[in-house]
């Protein structure tokens, strides 16, 4: 489920965006992403979150080295309903890299 292509969205996005498919999970919820960048990631899922709550999420990639994670905490700066499940604005705060099996 990689998906990637380079685009730019208006000026409030410091970042460059780049539309990315990776499966993600927020706190116990699985969702996947429709874009990401250095600073933050935007992530459909089936459960709303609170505009302004501290979250903790991780990332799957898969690389040629093998299954990797990149743990974050975030903070929840929009959402939206995106038909029957919720698109999340994250920033992140914090980022660690794990290998896994």
């Amino acid at each position: 489920m990689r998906k990637f292509s380079t685009t730019t969205f208006g000026k409030e996005h410091r970042s460059k965006r780049y539309a990315a498919e990776l499966s993600t999970t927020i706190n116990g919820v699985s969702g996947v992403t429709r874009n990401v960048s250095a600073t933050g990631l935007y992530i459909v899922q089936d459960q709303p979150c609170e505009t302004g709550s501290r979250i903790d999420f991780w990332v799957d990639l898969d690389t040629p080295g093998g299954q990797l994670k990149l743990c974050c905490e975030g903070e929840v700066i929009r959402i939206e309903k995106v038909d029957d499940r919720y698109g999340l604005g994250v920033k992140i705060l914090s980022q660690v890299m794990k290998k896994t099996n």
